[in-house]
């Protein structure tokens, strides 16, 4: 899996934190993707983060794109993991549901 961050207005330490827990939740869809997908440039995911100044709050765009197959999921929270959570949350029932319908077909 290819991993192509956009940051936007974050300090050090948020950009630190986004990071460390994207790669925590990555953990999560590696052995789902990788049974489907072994080329690791088969697929690749954006993901994007932006802090809103004015709210306090920060925006999260995940974007998959897989043969055959796009997930997209975007919050905006007030804590990192919080958007995070939710983000990866979305797209994994996503993955879920489709792995499921590939598997029948």
């Amino acid at each position: 899996m290819r991993l192509m961050p956009v940051i936007k207005n974050l300090t050090e330490p948020e950009e630190k934190q986004f990071r460390e827990y994207l790669d925590e939740k990555l953990k999560r869809f590696k052995p789902m993707i990788e049974s489907h997908y072994p080329d690791e440039d088969a697929v690749k995911l954006d993901a994007r983060i932006r802090k809103h100044e004015r709210h306090s709050a920060f925006e999260i765009e995940l974007m998959f794109d897989m043969p055959k197959a796009k997930f997209m999921s975007k919050e905006v929270k007030h804590t990192i993991t919080e958007a995070m959570d939710l983000a990866t949350d979305r797209i994994e029932q996503q993955m879920v549901k489709h792995f499921k319908k590939k598997a029948k077909e």
